[in-house]
C-alpha cells in the first residue's frame, strides 16, 4: 500500500474506533490521496472534531421514531421531521465512512424496506412512515449504492444489495441510447437533468465493481454537460446551476438556471473524481471554481448566483454553500486559500440537517478520511 493511502486508511481507522490514530511512518504526516493531500493542519484535531461533529449530528438527525426497528434521518422543520432518500444516502455515507455498522445496517434497513417497484427507494417517507410519493430521485440512490460499496469492502455481505442497487440505477436513472442521468427514475433526461446529482467519482467505482463499462461512458457524458453549461454561460466564473438540459442550457419550466443550494453540492462531488481518480475534467472545473471563490472571498460569498458571478441571494453563504467549495479546494495549489476554506468549515456550526450534513461529508472528505474503496 503506497504511504498516503496508508495515511488516509489510519486516519480512517482511528474515526472508527474514537481512538487517537498510531502514528504513520512519518509522524504526523496528514493524510492524502492519490491526487490531492488532506487539508487538515492538525490530523488528531480534524479527528475529535469530525467524532463530536458525527456524535451531535447522530443527536439531532437518526432517529427510531417511525422506522419500526430500523432507523431513518429526519429532516427537522421539512414536513414534521420527514426522511428523503438523500438525507438517508447521506447519513449512510457517515455511517460506513466513520465505522458505525450498527447505524449503517439500521438505516439500510429502512431504505430496502422502502424500495418501490423499481427498486430504488422511494424519495419521501412521512415521520409516521407514509408513503406519499412512491417515485424516486437519483441523487439519493447514488449515494446509498456508494455507501453499499463502502461498506462491503470494509466488512463484507453488501454486494448483492450493492449490485442490485447500482443494477437498478442504470436501467431506470440513465437514459437510453445517450447515458444521461436522469434526475428520476420515471422522468428527465436530456430535456432535463440536474448536474449537482452527477457523480463521476461512483461511476467509475460502479463500472470496476459491476464490470458495467457503460458507468464509465455515465461519467464522460456527465463531464459533456458540464462543459456544454460552462463553455455557454460561465466560462469566467465555471459557475454551474443544478437543473439544465444536455446541451447546456436552461431546462423549461420552473427548473432554475442559478448556483443555489442544490448545485452547490457540485464541487464536493467533482472533488472526489479529482483526488481519488486524478480525473482532469473535474480538476478544470475546479480549479475555475475555485478562481472564483478566492476572487470573491468566503467571507463575502452570498447564497446565491447567476452563472455569470452576478449574486443573487438575500443574504451571506451558509455552510450548504461554503463546505462543498471547502471540499473542492483540496486540489488547490494554494496553501492559504485551503487553509482558510478548512477553517473557515471549522468554524460552522447548527445549520439544520442539510448545511450539517455537508459539513460533515466536507470535513470528513477533505481531512483524507474518505478514500475510495477498493474493489476487486
Amino acid at each position: 500500500m503506497r504511504p498516503r493511502v496508508l495515511a488516509a486508511a489510519v486516519l480512517l481507522a482511528a474515526c472508527d474506533s474514537g481512538a487517537p490514530a498510531p502514528p504513520p511512518a512519518q509522524a504526523q504526516a496528514p493524510a492524502a490521496y492519490p491526487c490531492a493531500a488532506s487539508m487538515a493542519p492538525d490530523a488528531a484535531a480534524a479527528r475529535a472534531e469530525i467524532r463530536r461533529s458525527y456524535a451531535e449530528w447522530k443527536r439531532r438527525y437518526l432517529t427510531s421514531e417511525g422506522a419500526g426497528r430500523d432507523l431513518r434521518v429526519k429532516m427537522p422543520g421539512y414536513k414534521g421531521g420527514a426522511t428523503t432518500s438523500e438525507s438517508m444516502g447521506y447519513g449512510m455515507l457517515l455511517a460506513a465512512y466513520l465505522g458505525d455498522r450498527a447505524a449503517f445496517d439500521g438505516l439500510w434497513r429502512y431504505a430496502r424496506r422502502h424500495r418501490n417497484p423499481r427498486g430504488m427507494m422511494s424519495w419521501e417517507i412521512t415521520p409516521d412512515g407514509r408513503v406519499p410519493d412512491p417515485n424516486a430521485a437519483t441523487d439519493g440512490d447514488q449515494d446509498i449504492a456508494f455507501a453499499l460499496v463502502v461498506a462491503d469492502a470494509r466488512w463484507g455481505g453488501y454486494r448483492g444489495d450493492a449490485h442490485a442497487l447500482i443494477r437498478s440505477i442504470l436501467r431506470h436513472a440513465v437514459e437510453p441510447g445517450t447515458d444521461v442521468l436522469k434526475p428520476g427514475d420515471v422522468w428527465g433526461g436530456s430535456r432535463v437533468t440536474n448536474a449537482s446529482y452527477f457523480a463521476p467519482a461512483y461511476y467509475h467505482v460502479f463500472a470496476r465493481y459491476t464490470r458495467e463499462p457503460r458507468w464509465n461512458r455515465v461519467a464522460d457524458v456527465s463531464y459533456a454537460v458540464l462543459s456544454r453549461v460552462v463553455a455557454r454561460h460561465s466560462p469566467a466564473t465555471g459557475l454551474l446551476p443544478g437543473w439544465t438540459t444536455a446541451a447546456g442550457d436552461r431546462a423549461g419550466g420552473d427548473f432554475a438556471f442559478l448556483y443555489d443550494y442544490g448545485s452547490a453540492r457540485i464541487p464536493w462531488r467533482l472533488a472526489m473524481d479529482a483526488a481519488w481518480h486524478c480525473d482532469r475534467r473535474a480538476q478544470h472545473h475546479l480549479r475555475l471554481l475555485n478562481r472564483f471563490f478566492q476572487r470573491v472571498g468566503v467571507r463575502d460569498l452570498r447564497d446565491g448566483y447567476q452563472l455569470d458571478g452576478r449574486p443573487t441571494g438575500k443574504g451571506p453563504a451558509g455552510p450548504s454553500f461554503i463546505a462543498p467549495a471547502a471540499a473542492g479546494a483540496v486540489v488547490s495549489p494554494d496553501a492559504r486559500y485551503r487553509r482558510v476554506m478548512w477553517n473557515e468549515t471549522l468554524q460552522l456550526r447548527d445549520s439544520g440537517y442539510y448545511g450539517d450534513s455537508l459539513r460533515l461529508l466536507a470535513l470528513l472528505f477533505a481531512s483524507g478520511g474518505m478514500p475510495a474503496p477498493r474493489v476487486p
